[in-house]
């Protein structure tokens, strides 16, 4: 009776133990299964909290430099004074005085190009508000997509949403510039000079003329061209600071892996 006892004891001894690691394996293979899903939440949140930070730096960093760009094109010469984004004269002036090289020879050309100029640098500050609008009204997903999208996408974004508003808004004032200064009339005179001397040159012996001639700016559409081309300078520039920008957000993304 002893010995029987004695082997069922034993055996119970070993299917315990036997339970007891099948357990122990059972509870650390779900620690660790809970643990790995709770560290992958973790790591999700992370990643969507930093991707975040990311857009609204962006936001922040886009904002400032649209301030920045229109700050550099208000002043005086902010628009004649850099090549980039100067307005030359419209056809057919600009052109035939390009290549005739008398640039300097006809200071009403050099003036008529400063009033432009003039005019769009005192009118460009309207366009800082339209923009930074536009940039506040971006809602999260649409800041992170921008920040993943190609390195033009914003200022792509911006003239989309805002480029018409902007020429809207640039046109009455700039028109008033031109008009007050005297840019009007010069112009006329100086589009009516160049009309009559093409005539008198003959087309075959001037086909730069006769080319330009055909695309005239009239004069009552001067200030369209100026809006125009001040509007297209504007974001030129901001482009150029959403590069510098990107390039920053790069460096932060690329500190933040190691």
């Amino acid at each position: 009776m002893r010995r029987h006892f004695g082997i069922s004891l034993q055996a119970f001894l070993r299917w315990y133990l036997i339970m007891f690691r099948v357990v122990a394996v059972l509870v650390v293979a779900l620690l660790t299964s809970s643990c790995a899903s709770m560290f992958d939440d973790m790591s999700l949140a992370a990643q969507a909290k930093f991707q975040q930070m990311l857009a609204n730096k962006f936001a922040q960093k886009l904002t400032a430099g649209i301030d920045l760009v229109v700050g550099q094109l208000a002043v005086k010469g902010g628009f004649l004074d850099d090549p980039i984004v100067r307005i030359l004269l419209p056809p057919p002036l600009g052109l035939v005085i390009d290549v005739a090289r008398d640039f300097n020879e006809n200071p009403q050309a050099a003036l008529l190009e400063t009033l432009m100029n003039r005019a769009a640098e005192n009118a460009i500050p309207v366009a800082g508000p339209i923009l930074k609008n536009i940039v506040a009204n971006l809602d999260a997903d649409t800041l992170q997509k921008l920040v993943h999208s190609p390195r033009s996408a914003a200022t792509d974004l911006l003239m989309a949403e805002g480029g018409g508003m902007v020429q809207s808004v640039l046109l009455p004032a700039v028109s008033q510039s031109l008009a007050a200064d005297g840019a009007l009339k010069l112009y006329g005179d100086l589009l009516q000079s160049q009309q009559k001397a093409s005539a008198a040159a003959g087309a075959t012996e001037n086909a730069v003329a006769s080319t330009a001639t055909e695309q005239a700016v009239a004069p009552d559409q001067l200030g369209e061209y100026v809006v125009q081309q001040a509007a297209g300078g504007l974001f030129k520039k901001v482009a150029a600071q959403e590069l510098l920008i990107r390039d920053s957000l790069n460096a932060i993304g690329r500190a933040s892996q190691y």
